[in-house]
């Protein structure tokens, strides 16, 4: 009987998820002439992934697409990039493409230094917490975050531009390969601590603390390699409508689970680095039911939940991890 139940209440909230995208296709709404930052009026815009990486192939069904149509760029001394700064500013949507879900990672990678190094070498065991929460947050969002990025760009992303520009795919897909390994052996380690309560894990949180700090290393050169190489190829053989194509077919791909997990990483990392008409016209090409859960769940779960687990190690006490209840949260 409860097993029934169970069945029909996902079979429920599936169809009213259909119905929410069904209602996006019928409405586009530009934002308001006073619209702000913090005051925005989210478009409804449901695009169309690429029936395959080619850039011409025709549109299939509808996407979230977080792809902008450019009207300005980004506030240069904000960026956290290591190629892009004041004094060499991105000019167009090819350097941007590539600022959007990079300066999330650098951001979420400066919190995650931070907070390991504030767990204590010897941590008492009525601080365990600090580590657990730690551990959890770092398998369950950043590792799977993070990997999935990578995926994207070497299934869909790096195959789509060798269609037309002879790119250095193999010493990317090395420096990949590298970097997923690191991920792996963080999250082994991250996977020990909490099968031990985080209690009688020095070892473990010395390893950590030095496993974490160089792979931010690699992570940033392997970021400034991407954003010195890749843009040029997109300026030289693609359009900005075929570029969009694809990172349709990418978030397409991700689906909710993966708007939930980076979404609000990428949202609130671009509220700092993008200027303010482009952090609207970036805002407004998301569809608005994907908003409708990103304001009344997925940020709130961002703020309450995952960002505290990240930064435990800092506090002072145990957080309340209280999460926002949702239906559509699949």
């Amino acid at each position: 009987m409860e097993s029934s139940k169970k069945k029909v209440a996902i079979a429920v909230g599936l169809s009213l998820l259909a119905v929410l995208f069904s209602v996006a296709l019928l409405f586009h709404r530009k934002p308001d002439e006073g619209t702000t930052r913090t005051q925005t009026q989210y478009d409804i815009i449901v695009s169309s992934p690429a029936a395959s990486v080619t850039p011409s192939a025709p549109s299939a069904s509808p996407s979230i697409s977080f792809s902008p149509t450019l009207t300005a760029l980004s506030i240069p001394e904000k960026l956290n990039s290591d190629f892009f700064n004041e004094d060499n500013p991105s000019v167009d949507w090819a350097d941007t493409s590539l600022l959007i879900p990079h300066e999330a990672i650098r951001h979420q990678m400066k919190m995650m230094v931070q907070s390991v190094q504030a767990i204590p070498d010897d941590l008492e065991n009525n601080e365990a917490w600090k580590v657990t929460l730690f551990s959890k947050w770092y398998i369950d969002y950043f590792y799977e975050s993070v990997h999935e990025h990578h995926d994207n760009e070497e299934d869909i992303y790096f195959p789509w531009i060798k269609t037309r520009a002879v790119m250095p795919h193999e010493q990317f897909s090395s420096s990949h390969e590298e970097l997923v390994s690191n991920m792996g052996s963080i999250k082994k380690i991250c996977a020990t601590i909490l099968d031990k309560g985080g209690i009688d894990c020095n070892d473990e949180i010395a390893s950590l603390k030095n496993q974490i700090r160089a792979f931010e290393v690699d992570v940033r050169a392997h970021l400034k390699e991407e954003e010195e190489v890749i843009p040029q190829f997109l300026r030289n053989h693609f359009t900005h409508e075929e570029e969009e194509r694809v990172v349709q077919q990418i978030s397409f791909a991700g689906g909710l689970e993966f708007a939930r997990k980076f979404l609000p990483a990428i949202l609130l990392s671009a509220e700092e680095w993008m200027s303010d008409t482009f952090y609207i016209d970036f805002v407004h090409t998301i569809p608005q039911p994907v908003m409708y859960l990103v304001e009344q769940f997925y940020m709130p779960d961002f703020n309450n939940v995952v960002s505290k687990m990240r930064d435990a190690p800092t506090l002072q006490s145990e957080p309340d991890l209280s999460k926002e209840a949702c239906f559509f949260c699949l």
